[in-house]
């Protein structure tokens, strides 16, 4: 809670996640990759698997592109930190709650498989449950607050992931 210039106590305008969500994909990825070198142990890819680790890497750029233009162009904060003005339901948003965060786990996945990075590759496991009580939740009860009846006919038609 924060206060005001009249000293009246107010909510913050923010779903108050645990941090920026890229930066709990990051530590994930570092962690594996750590891990991964300990183990001295890589999945050696050729042929198929290794392009389908470049196809979700591309997919997962274009939809974080397709994402935040949808954001820029209805004028609110990408950054899940700030103060959300309104609702996005086009673009990806159509298809998914959460598109930017689908596209940063493809690009994670992606780049593990590329990369041939086991322990990477299974942690995007608690990853996503990370992810999941640290951020997804604490914004939809954040939106649920803000938006109120918008936001949850939204939520009746679109999937959080897929």
């Amino acid at each position: 809670m924060t206060e005001n210039p009249a000293n009246q106590p107010t909510e913050p305008d923010s779903p108050e996640v645990m941090t920026f969500p890229p930066v709990i994909f990051a530590t994930f990825f570092v962690i594996g990759i750590i891990t991964d070198r300990a183990l001295s142990h890589s999945m050696e890819f050729h042929g198929f698997p290794h392009r389908a680790g470049w196809v979700l890497v591309v997919i997962g750029f274009l939809i974080v592109g397709w994402a935040i233009a949808r954001f820029v162009k209805a004028k609110t904060h990408v950054d899940v930190r700030k103060p959300a003005t309104t609702i996005v339901t086009d673009g990806p948003y159509r298809f998914s709650r959460n598109p930017m965060y689908l596209a940063a786990t493809l690009l994670y996945v992606g780049v593990a498989i590329v990369f041939g990075k086991t322990a990477t590759l299974a942690l995007i496991i608690p990853c996503l449950i990370v992810l999941h009580y640290g951020v997804i939740a604490r914004e939809e009860r954040y939106l649920d607050g803000k938006f109120g009846d918008a936001y949850r006919e939204y939520q009746a038609k679109v999937r959080r992931w897929l």
